[in-house]
């Protein structure tokens, strides 16, 4: 059964992390594809430029989220599966000339900043978004995490960018992990090819399904972040289709929207 959600006066349905709730400075939500304007395969909150979509229907999308979360500028990434991190700063870039609907601000599969009223976006269907906290540095990311991700361990290297950039220490960090592919459904039958060795050990037994939500939280805590503060929805993209977009179960499809800011 679907959990913590969050059922809006429309259509549009949002998830949040309970631990995050507790943050008044912090705005955040997982948006499901419910309450958009694409049509066919892509209905119906498809914010991905790149998935096929019409590009119109996508700028609207991109509009509905915004007005959702409020009119501050919002961030969107080329993601590319990668391990690059992108550090946000008030004096590296033009809020105003840089962000808009049908462009992304930079080549990176995650963003770290101390800049208040921006909205950090992650566009997933069936990767991880991974968002963190500082509540002590006032420092927030939002991590692309998905196999190739996993394997780069770009998590980790977030959490070493917050700390050299900002000054952060792991124990305070807080993090959430978006509904993603479940341990059910991530089925590698490559996997000699494609995961190294030393991470077989989230392989199921018996089974070629890997556990990349137990990944995450391990590369988390290896960095030093406290389990306590590490909360997964635990919702597999694959087995609610309905709700969310998944690349496995549609192959054809959007990326749905894993958005947070502080004010």
């Amino acid at each position: 059964m679907l959990k913590k959600q969050l059922y809006l006066p429309t259509d549009i349905k949002i998830c949040e992390f309970e631990h995050f709730k507790n943050h008044s400075c912090i705005v955040h939500g997982i948006f499901t594809r419910a309450g958009g304007t694409s049509t066919g395969a892509f209905d119906s909150l498809n914010i991905g430029i790149n998935s096929g979509d019409e590009l119109l229907a996508v700028a609207n999308n991109r509009k509905v989220i915004i007005r959702k979360m409020g009119t501050k500028p919002f961030v969107f990434l080329n993601q590319v599966h990668r391990s690059g991190v992108k550090v946000l700063k008030k004096d590296d870039i033009t809020i105003s000339e840089n962000f808009q609907l049908d462009t992304e601000a930079a080549t990176a599969d995650a963003i770290v900043t101390d800049m208040k009223d921006v909205f950090l976006v992650i566009q997933v269907a069936d990767c991880q978004a991974v968002m963190l906290y500082d509540p002590e540095k006032k420092v927030i990311a939002n991590i692309h995490s998905g196999w190739q991700g996993s394997v780069k361990n770009i998590i980790g290297k977030c959490v070493d960018k917050m700390i050299f950039e900002f000054g952060c220490e792991p124990e305070n960090i807080m993090a959430g992990i978006s509904p993603s592919l479940g341990p059910c459904c991530s089925e590698f039958v490559n996997y000699k090819d494609e995961i190294p060795e030393n991470l077989w050990k989230y392989k199921i037994k018996n089974k070629d399904y890997f556990n990349f939500w137990n990944m995450s939280a391990d590369q988390l805590m290896d960095k030093g972040v406290k389990k306590e503060c590490i909360e997964n929805m635990e919702i597999c993209t694959k087995c609610n289709t309905d709700m969310f977009y998944s690349f496995r179960g549609e192959k054809t499809t959007g990326r749905f929207a894993c958005v947070i800011s502080m004010q």
